[in-house]
């Protein structure tokens, strides 16, 4: 292309400019990486204050120099809360404007000051807003004041987006007249494992529960369940807890543990670089919460095709069918959650086979990359 075709080519693209926090860089960054085929993208990504990780690695190792998204990387200095965000809220919304796009979309809501500033910087009928927990899990912290600064957010602008077909029938009864994105959570992917595992001949069979723990995810139960199958002289498991705690782990769960050889234990951070051997190994992947919104981590046991058992909550079943593509326990009963862990330990062929083909295609159906980035631009083309 010679530098007038290169001209006409970014003045048909429509262009975006698009706010994302470091907490969500793993949600939007597939979508962008596709959606930058048809749009011209500025890309603010605002990473809180004490943040050790290397986001700019990673964006780019995944972005690849990608010539339709310009990134820039907003470093707060404050704590969320702070007033002195909203000096760079004003910072992060006069860049975006200087953009000159046709839509903005924000997944940053940065409260408590994100949505006034928002409102009074920005043509509302051209913001997207990202709803991630519409419905705040009960045992979520600070779950009150959630509760009331995500009625702001939704009220507050008129498109928005959730992820998960039971989040928009709440959205819709809390709010009318709203004009609704549903685009389910892409595959989280955090590449291939470097090891090799014969899950049909490996003597051991493990548990997996991966993620942040808080009381919400219900840790403790998968706890219990497993002192249970312990009790009941059941040797041959292994129950795998991943994921950082801050609410005290050693008096709130470890305390519970009667049987520490069953356990294995990774209270804290896990990196990107040891999710995918994590999941290798693991024949079953356990969320026993008592409440959710949506769930990102259940996108990773998708990605690397692992079986789910998870509590037979509403929200899961969309994307579990038990004794199907999965198998769901009587929420909050950890002697259900135990038989269920006992039969999936006896049953190895059935999970191996039945099941992980069955998730497989349900992935295939209904969570493509494809199908997912189609549902975004359709809606974007309308505004």
């Amino acid at each position: 292309m010679d530098t007038y075709d290169i001209y006409l080519f970014y003045m048909n693209k429509k262009k975006i400019s698009w706010i994302t926090p470091s907490c969500f860089i793993d949600v939007d960054l597939p979508i962008i990486n596709l959606l930058a085929k048809d749009y011209f993208i500025d890309w603010q990504i605002v990473v809180e204050n004490n943040q050790e990780i290397d986001y700019e690695l990673y964006v780019k190792s995944v972005l690849k120099d990608n010539p339709n998204v310009l990134v820039y990387f907003f470093y707060l200095t404050h704590r969320l809360r702070s007033p002195h965000n909203i000096i760079d809220l004003i910072r992060i919304i006069k860049r975006a404007r200087a953009f000159l796009p046709n839509l903005y979309y924000i997944s940053a809501a940065m409260h408590p000051y994100g949505t006034m500033m928002y409102r009074l910087m920005l043509p509302k009928r051209n913001v997207v807003i990202a709803c991630h927990n519409v419905s705040t899990p009960r045992g979520a912290n600070s779950e009150k004041w959630a509760k009331k600064l995500t009625n702001m957010w939704i009220r507050s602008f008129k498109n928005i987006q959730v992820f998960s077909r039971s989040q928009e029938v709440i959205l819709k009864e809390k709010v009318h007249g709203k004009n609704i994105l549903m685009a389910h959570l892409a595959l989280k992917d955090y590449g291939e494992s470097t090891i090799e595992v014969n899950k049909k001949e490996e003597r051991t069979f493990r548990f997996l529960f991966f993620g942040n723990i808080v009381a919400y995810k219900r840790v403790d139960l998968l706890i219990e369940a497993a002192n249970i199958l312990h009790d009941r002289g059941i040797e041959n498991f292994k129950v795998r807890i991943a994921g950082s705690c801050n609410c005290n782990w050693e008096q709130n769960y470890a305390s519970f543990i009667k049987c520490p050889d069953v356990f294995e234990l990774m209270i804290r951070r896990i990196p990107n670089e040891d999710v995918a051997n994590m999941f290798a190994d693991s024949h079953v992947f356990v969320m026993p919460y008592q409440d959710i919104a949506q769930s990102g981590a259940i996108t990773v046991a998708f990605r690397y095709n692992v079986v789910t058992l998870v509590s037979d909550i509403p929200q899961f079943k969309e994307f579990v069918e038990d004794g199907v593509t999965g198998l769901a326990f009587q929420s909050g009963n950890a002697g259900d959650l135990a038989d269920k862990m006992q039969w999936c330990i006896e049953n190895r062929d059935v999970l191996l086979k039945e099941f992980s083909v069955n998730q497989k295609n349900f992935v295939e159906k209904e969570l493509s990359l494809t199908s997912i980035v189609a549902k975004y631009k359709d809606f974007f083309s309308k505004l």
